[in-house]
Formats: structure tokens, C-alpha cells, sequence
């Protein structure tokens, strides 16, 4: 039985539509889904410093009856998530506070994981590894944090056989925006607080015609209105590091489902590489 978009992708889906006011709402219900699931209209509407009449007029807007079904949408998502979280903590003998702790770590990455599955736009996730694929050359915009994930990215795509240019704030990559076009494709990676420096990469690659994607948090993200596709990806957890799990998995997504859209073709450049690897005695053999 096939299911419809859920109602974070929903709300993604319908962002760029909405009034500030509607997406004031949105924000809320985004940035935090399991405590907007149990607001009622008046604590939705001071979250999000709007009128009782907005928060219902935006519950019609994105197709709900009325915030009560909304509301109703948002719980039963909650709830499915809540019920793996306690599976998972049943699951195991925890001795002590400090062992619940670190798997608590854990299954904020999972939770991550399972909100980004209910947000994702698969219909731009083919559109965006479509360009990759057809792509002269791709540039990587990360900066700080995320310039872990770029160096992931820049890494398997040269397996690809790919162009690959990392952007990372160090003013010698600059020099190389020029030598983007409409043939090419920008990649920027970046999460609240965003880097200045990614945003102005995609502002320029966009106004010299180059095709634009973002992996970013929120729809208000600065990173959207210069993208021509985004993927949503949300990074937040209790500390004061994001978590990039979600990130890095979108990432290694794209790259598996290009090289099963260029199969032959990364089997040659393996083959290849292989026999690189071994003439330089690149790997050490395990002990037997």
C-alpha cells in the first residue's frame, strides 16, 4: 500500500508558498515536531507570534481539516518515533545512568535519521543526482563543521570520475568560481548558524547560471533562496555540536544512487583505481 507525503513533507513541500506568518508556524513545527504535536491552537499561535485565526487557516492551507487533524498528523508521527525509542531501550541491560546517557546519544541520531526519511523530497534527491550524473564538473561548498562531509563527498566522487572542487573559505578556492557554468553543478552544505561564506557561493554561482543545490536544515534556511533543488536534513540534538549523521547519510545516498545511474562506467574507474592501489601497495593485508 503506498503511502502520501507525511505531514513534515508536507510542510516542506508547501514553504516557499506560504505567507511569513504561515511560515512562522511552519518554523515552529519543523524545528521541533514532538512538542508542536501537543500544542493546542493558543500555544501554537504565541510559539509563533501569530493569531489563533492563522494557525487555523494554515492547517486547511497545507490540507488538514482543521488544526485538530493537524495536531492528530503530528502525534501519530511522534508516537511511531517514540515507540522505536523505547524498543530500543528495552532492548538492552542498562547498569547504570551513564550507559542510558550514551545510548541516549545514539538515538538522537536515529530519531534525526527517521525525521529526515519523513521529510525527504525523493522526487528532488532523482532530479539532483540526475545533474550530478550529466555534470562537467561539481563544486563542494562547506565551510567549517561541514567541511568534513565535503572532504567525504569530494573523496568518492573523484571515484566517480568526477571533477570535484571543494569550496572551504580559504581564499585560494575562490579563485576557482570563475570556471563554473550552466554545465556544472554547486553543492552547499550548511546548518544553522550558517556560514556567510556559503551563502555568498551559492548567490554567485546562482547569478552566473550555474545549477544550484542546497543540504540544509529549514526551509528558512538563507541557503534556499539560492538553490534550484534542496534536500532537508536536520542536524539538532542536546549539545552544542550539531549532529551530521543525517547530512553524511543524505550525502552517501546521492553518491550510491550515481553510481548505480553510471554502473558500468564506475566499474571501469574502480578497476582502474584498483590497480593504482596495488602497484603503490596502498592497503595493509589483515593479520591472519
Amino acid at each position: 500500500m503506498e503511502h502520501g507525503p507525511s505531514i513534515l513533507q508536507k510542510v516542506s513541500q508547501l514553504y516557499a508558498q506560504m505567507s511569513p506568518s504561515q511560515q512562522r508556524i511552519a518554523d515552529v513545527i519543523l524545528r521541533d515536531p514532538e512538542s508542536a504535536a501537543f500544542y493546542n491552537v493558543a500555544e501554537m499561535s504565541r510559539k509563533a507570534n501569530v493569531s489563533e485565526s492563522t494557525v487555523t487557516r494554515f492547517a486547511t492551507f497545507i490540507g488538514c481539516s482543521g488544526y485538530p487533524a493537524l495536531s492528530r498528523e503530528l502525534q501519530e508521527l511522534v508516537r511511531s518515533k517514540l515507540t522505536t525509542g523505547e524498543r530500543f531501550q528495552l532492548s538492552r541491560v542498562i547498569e547504570s545512568a551513564e550507559q542510558r546517557t550514551v545510548l541516549q546519544y545514539f538515538e538522537e541520531d536515529v530519531q534525526n535519521l527517521t525525521l529526515m526519511m519523513e521529510r525527504i523530497d525523493l522526487e528532488a534527491f532523482a532530479r539532483i543526482v540526475k545533474r550530478l550524473v550529466t555534470a562537467q564538473r561539481i563544486g563542494i561548498v562547506c565551510s567549517r563543521s561541514t567541511l568534513s562531509i565535503g572532504l567525504f563527498f569530494e573523496f568518492y566522487l573523484r571515484f566517480l570520475n568526477k571533477e570535484a572542487v571543494l569550496f572551504t573559505g580559504e581564499p585560494r578556492t575562490v579563485d576557482h568560481l570563475h570556471r563554473f557554468g550552466s554545465d556544472d553543478v554547486i553543492v552547499g552544505i550548511g546548518f544553522a548558524r550558517y556560514s556567510r561564506f556559503t551563502v555568498d557561493c551559492l548567490a554567485y554561482g546562482k547569478k552566473k547560471g550555474v545549477q544550484v543545490a542546497a543540504i540544509t536544515d529549514y526551509p528558512s534556511s538563507p541557503l534556499v533562496r539560492h538553490a534550484d533543488e534542496v534536500l532537508y536534513t536536520p542536524t539538532g540534538i542536546a549539545s552544542h555540536m550539531d549532529s551530521l549523521v543525517a547530512p553524511l547519510s543524505v550525502v552517501t545516498a546521492l553518491l550510491r544512487a550515481m553510481t548505480q545511474a553510471s554502473a558500468e562506467q564506475a566499474k571501469d574507474v574502480l578497476l582502474e583505481l584498483e590497480e593504482v592501489w596495488m602497484n603503490f601497495d596502498i592497503y595493509v593485508e589483515p593479520r591472519k
